[in-house]
């Protein structure tokens, strides 16, 4: 995995002249979420946060955060690197990690952002345990609720995920900020969907991903036409 986000950063892949993490991360794609964040962390008594993947921390380092420990983790090396040498302080510090196999600090609230659209079904709910392994409170991760199929796609790639709808089925969210970032004006339903860790039913990691699935069941189909999945 971290090859294939190295690679997308190598030859900025999204496009971007202000960010490396992509249109979505630029100042002007995030005023929303900006303006927003603030309140909900004093609303949530947030003194801890795990942003996750961080990027290059080109729009959360103008999000206030007076009194909060702040751990930026990507698992692009030379982005944390570069990061820890522009931002850190006794309260910013960046790590290196792979939210879907390395364990996560315990912290009030995980912010992870344009991040599971970037996943395969299994590596987005690999990365939904990790989160609820770590002991934090809550999550803040993107959601389209407007999308009532979703489909899997490699890692790398990108999709509109409902974290409600199947195979992730995830109760209601507590309250959604809408974060209306992306570019191309096709999915104005985009948002921050809040969840609490703890109370969260999550799904088991799928064994097989659906491209696997499909392919099987291709060869299978040519091996005995009559076989149905």
């Amino acid at each position: 995995m971290q090859r294939v986000f190295d690679h997308i950063r190598r030859v900025n892949l999204w496009q971007s002249q202000e960010s490396v993490s992509g249109r979505g991360s630029e100042l002007a794609c995030t005023a929303a979420l900006r303006a927003a964040l603030p309140d909900l962390f004093q609303q949530l008594e947030v003194t801890s946060i795990l942003d996750a993947p961080c990027g290059d921390f080109n729009w959360m380092q103008h999000v206030p955060r007076q009194g909060i420990t702040y751990t930026g983790m990507d698992i692009v090396p030379e982005l944390i690197e570069g990061n820890q040498q522009r931002y850190a302080s006794p309260a910013v510090q960046f790590r290196v990690g792979d939210i879907t196999q390395d364990p996560l600090p315990s912290v009030d609230l995980i912010i992870s952002r344009d991040c599971l659209v970037h996943l395969s079904w299994q590596d987005a709910c690999r990365a939904l345990h990790q989160f609820q392994q770590s002991g934090s409170r809550y999550l803040l991760t993107t959601t389209y609720p407007g999308t009532s199929i979703n489909r899997d796609a490699p890692t790398g790639s990108w999709k509109p995920l409902n974290l409600c709808q199947p195979p992730f089925n995830l109760a209601n969210p507590l309250l959604l900020l809408p974060d209306p970032s992306d570019d191309t004006g096709a999915n104005p339903d985009k948002s921050m969907g809040l969840w609490e860790l703890p109370t969260l039913n999550l799904p088991a990691v799928p064994r097989w991903s659906s491209l696997e699935v499909l392919g099987i069941s291709l060869v299978r189909r040519y091996i005995d036409p009559s076989w149905k999945l």
